[in-house]
């Protein structure tokens, strides 16, 4: 029987970006999308899968500005820099105490805000990224 305080909590969760640290981040999802054709049998229309896309979006609480700069200074170089980043959950709770971690490779950036805020909040800056599914590979498993 699965107990509630074994349900996973983000608050063990880490992001590991180029293989530092994140501290400051504060939310992340990634996720895959199923491309997909209609294929008509008879009368009958499927479904068939026809490509794998990654996206995902990050947000953190702005505390540095160096790696927005350095990001801004190759964009404006025409780079497309591309990026590793390793999500992982080491809730205590979890079930037999394991961790979950999950790798993407050839992250790449579609959008990054570089100012704004709000006075009543506390400023964070959310990043929206692609990456390749075939790149995203479970390092570690809970269960």
């Amino acid at each position: 029987m699965i107990r509630g305080y074994q349900v996973v909590a983000g608050a063990w969760g880490t992001l590991h970006w180029n293989g530092r640290a994140v501290l400051e981040v504060a939310e992340v999802n990634a996720e895959i999308e199923m491309q997909r054709a209609d294929i008509q049998i008879n009368i009958a229309v499927d479904s068939k899968m026809t490509g794998l896309k990654g996206s995902g979006t990050l947000k953190c609480k702005h505390v540095y500005t160096s790696a927005y700069n350095d990001m801004l200074e190759a964009y404006k170089q025409g780079l497309d820099v591309r990026h590793t980043l390793s999500i992982a959950i080491s809730d205590p709770d979890a079930t037999g105490g394991q961790r979950e971690r999950l790798n993407i490779g050839n992250v790449w950036f579609n959008k990054a805000g570089l100012a704004g805020f709000n006075v009543s909040e506390v400023v964070e800056r959310e990043l929206e990224f692609g990456f390749t599914p075939t790149d995203a590979m479970y390092q570690e498993m809970i269960g």
